[in-house]
């Protein structure tokens, strides 16, 4: 099995969200047509954008006046960062899989 195979798997087993996003990482000379693609794009801007206001607020609620709370547990957000990565992923996932498909169609 080649090597970028061995790598999706094995983050399938231990860590299911970050599969597409080693398949991508590990595509080499393909790496710029995976990231053209639209689903690719819109999942990093999910995932941003949703990790966002957990790390403001876990490490610098505090100091601009966001929590009384200088050690703040914010689930609220926390949950918005679950929800934005398993979202994220399911997005890379499609344009993994739609990339892929374009590439061995020869039309990427």
């Amino acid at each position: 099995m080649p090597s970028r195979l061995m790598l999706t798997l094995a983050c399938l087993v231990l860590a299911p969200p970050l599969a597409p996003f080693a398949w991508i990482a590990a595509s080499g000379d393909e790496r710029p047509v995976y990231l053209r693609s639209l689903w690719v794009r819109a999942s990093l801007v999910v995932i941003a954008l949703c990790t966002l206001p957990l790390l403001v607020v876990g490490m610098f609620g505090y100091q601009l006046g966001l929590t009384s709370d200088p050690n703040p547990n914010p689930v609220g957000l926390g949950l918005l960062f679950l929800t934005g990565a398993v979202l994220g992923a399911i997005l890379a996932a499609i344009g993994a899989f739609t990339t892929a498909g374009a590439i061995s169609r020869g039309r990427a």
